[in-house]
Parts: C-alpha cells; sequence; structure tokens
C-alpha cells in the first residue's frame, strides 16, 4: 500500500553513433589537409618546371599573322 515503484536504470547510451560521425569528420579533415596539401604543392614546380622556373630560352618558329590569298 502506498509503496512506490523503484526507478529504473535508463538504458545505455549506444556510443557506435557518435563514434562513427567522429571516425568520418576525422576521414574528412585528412582528406582536406591532404588536398589542401597537394594545391600547395603544385603552386612550386610542374613536371616541366621546377620551383627554380624555366631557365632556357624558348624555341619558336616564324609565324605568319596574315593569309595568303589568290
Amino acid at each position: 500500500m502506498g509503496m512506490k515503484a523503484k526507478a529504473e536504470m535508463p538504458p545505455p547510451i549506444d556510443t557506435s553513433v557518435t563514434d562513427r560521425t567522429a571516425e568520418k569528420e576525422a576521414a574528412l579533415a585528412r582528406e582536406e589537409e591532404r588536398m589542401r596539401k597537394a594545391g600547395s604543392l603544385g603552386r612550386n614546380y610542374s613536371i616541366m618546371t621546377s620551383g627554380k622556373g624555366v631557365t632556357e630560352e624558348a624555341t619558336t618558329g616564324k609565324t605568319l599573322l596574315t593569309t595568303t590569298g589568290k
């Protein structure tokens, strides 16, 4: 009579969702860092030139700016 039922403990919190979210965010941060480094690396040199630039004179042929008409 008049006795209260014992309070039940809430179910344990499922942390797998937060763990997966943290893993995905870390992977995204790594990918962004890799892309940023790759982008800045491209400013230093390319396949054709080094970071020092082109040191030799370019060879060009004679160019015709007019057309020959009959």
